[in-house]
This record gives structure tokens, sequence and C-alpha cells, in this order.
């Protein structure tokens, strides 16, 4: 006989449980009735289902509540395949080194030859001077393929001067489709849609991303909470400015604050909104993603080092200095791991 079937009560219980707990690891849930149950426990805006339901094999959302942390995680695989001894063929194959992979991506393609690159990094190298001294070198020079996620989605717009109507607006813009590094939403790079193209490309200098608007669900949910997070300081400050005799000097103080906490609270959502081209004012739980599409944008990346030090040039598809993807390589390491990763030289 089999067991009896658990009644409704019993995964009420267990879903209501979840709002207790600090960890929190949600998989695939398929049904919209399961994931309205979690929605709540884990604070979940309008997109619960787009996020849960978009989970792969293996893929995990996690979310630690006391840190107002959250992402999506992936499982490793535990199953290790085991033969024999290598035969001599095979040694000598790998002492020589195997041939890169070849893979077929969406592109778009160097609008300026390699050599200009190449002949631009050795240009910009210090030299030796008169005085001596030591010279850079050109630790790698490479062309690398970072993934870009094109993605649309809608939220409702009041229409009309006179008589406003919502309506569903529309549209579409590009992120970074990379989670150790964000440079915000580029609706302008939508327009390269036109000239992309299937690229048989050497494995080795094409950076996989994130090919789901996950990672645009992740950067709503990290905004909604830093967002929050002003909202609570400012809350917080004007008590204790209200508490305060006036003419007490940290009032002053608190005012300043108070002022600062509401330009920073604005400044950030401007460069969201103007990154999706949103209104003034939208809540962001009636943000809905659509769909999403994976394509790659090529630079050409130097690294070049002196006396224990290093730098990095960047330059675009149309030979144009990148600084903003130069310094985020100076300062986040996991970014310039991952691009190293794939510009060093393998070695076996």
């Amino acid at each position: 006989m089999s067991p009896p079937a658990p009644s409704i009560k019993h995964y009420l219980a267990d879903y209501k449980v979840i709002s207790n707990a600090n960890f929190r690891f949600i998989g695939n849930l398929s049904t919209k009735q399961d994931i309205e149950r979690v929605r709540t426990g884990l604070s979940f805006g309008a997109n619960a289902f787009h996020v849960i339901s978009g989970l792969k094999t293996r893929q995990f959302y996690y979310q630690l509540f006391d840190q107002g942390e959250s992402r999506i995680l992936s499982s490793r695989w535990l199953i290790s395949y085991h033969r024999g001894p290598l035969e001599p063929l095979e040694i000598r194959r790998l002492k020589e080194g195997v041939a890169p992979e070849e893979m077929t991506v969406r592109a778009v393609p160097l609008a300026v030859p390699e050599e200009v690159f190449l002949r631009d990094t050795d240009r910009k190298r210090a030299k030796k001077g008169i005085l001596g001294g030591t010279e850079e070198k050109v630790v790698f020079a490479k062309k690398i393929f970072l993934p870009y996620l094109d993605f649309t989605y809608r939220f409702p717009a009041e229409k009309g001067l006179l008589s406003k109507q919502m309506v569903m607006s529309e549209g579409r813009s590009t992120v970074l489709a990379l989670r150790e590094a964000n440079f915000g939403f580029d609706p302008k790079l939508v327009e390269l849609a036109s000239i992309l193209a299937d690229m048989e490309l050497d494995s080795a200098s094409v950076i996989n991303g994130v090919d789901s608007t996950v990672l645009v669900s992740e950067r709503l949910a990290e905004l909604k909470n830093l967002l929050r997070d002003y909202e609570v300081q400012s809350e917080e400050r004007s008590k204790q400015y209200e508490a305060l005799p006036k003419g007490n000097p940290t009032r002053e103080n608190l005012k300043e604050n108070i002022e600062f906490l509401r330009k920073t609270k604005l400044l950030r959502w401007k460069m969201f909104a103007d990154g999706l081209q949103l209104p003034t004012r939208l809540d962001l739980d009636k943000l809905e993603l659509l769909d999403g599409t994976l394509f790659y944008l090529p630079y050409f990346i130097a690294k070049l080092s002196r006396g224990g030090e290093a730098r990095y040039i960047v330059w675009n598809r149309e030979g144009r200095e990148d600084d903003t993807i130069a310094d985020e390589m100076t300062k986040n390491k996991k970014f310039r791991t991952l691009i190293e990763t794939h510009a060093l030289p393998q070695t076996v």
C-alpha cells in the first residue's frame, strides 16, 4: 500500500515556515499556485513566477534574509567518470596541446583589423628612456567576446494629456550578461541587432553569459532592496531630527544626511530608469520581463606589466578605448580573473 497523500494543510505549513528561516533555498516550482504560496515568505515581487519557473536543472534561488542577499546558484555535478591509464598517443597529444574547440554564437564582428590593435598596444607600451629604466611587457593582447542579453519588458504607463489612461508599454534594452560585473542597462546596443551574425569562434575567446532574464530579475531585486534601505535610513534620520530641540547642532548634520540620502536614492533610480527608458514613477513590482536573447560583442584587451604593477587597455569593436571596462578590470578581482582566464595562454 502506498502512504496517503499529504493534506493541503501540510503543504501550507511547509510554505509558511519559509518566512522564519534565515537561509532559504527554492528549486524549480512549475505551478503558479505553488509559487504564489512561497512568494510572501520570500519577499518576492510580481516577477516571482518568472524567476522560479525559469530555474534550470540543479539551479536554486536562495536568500540570505538578514543580509538582504539573493541570487541564483547551481550545484556542482557530482558524477565522475573514471577510465583506465592514458595511452602513449594520448599523452603525446596532451604534451603538444589540443587545438581549441570552436563554437557558434550570435556576435558582432570587429570593425577594425586586429593588427591595428596590436600596433596601438605596442605604441602605448612604455619603452626604455634615455636614462634607462625598465620597459613595460605585454602580458597578453587578445580579442575577447563578452556576453550581452537583449531583453524585452512591459510596464503600465499613463497616456493622454487631459484624460489619463493606463496602457501597457513595452521596452527593450541590453545588459552585460555576467554576474561578475554590473555596468547597468544600455538600450543603445539594441541597434546592433541588424548586424549580428552567426560566427564560428575559438571557445577560449568567448566568455559564456547568463542566457536568461533571471539576471535582470536579480538586478531588479537588488535595486528594490537598495531603495528600501534608503527609505528606512531616511525615516530613522527624520525621527531623530524631529526629536532634537531646535538650535541643536546635530539637527543640521541630520538634515544634510537626509538630503544626501534623498539625492542618492533619486540618482540610483534615474540611472536605472534611464537604462530601461521608464517613467519617473513606477512600481517595480509591475515591471514584467518578457524574454531575452544572448549575443556577443568583441573587445580587444591588453595587459601591460612593469615592476610588479599592471595596467589594462581595452578597445571596443570600433577602435575606441573603453575606460569603463579597463577600470572594472583594475578594481574588480572577480571580473579580472574571469577575463584573464580566457586571455592568458593555456598551458598543459
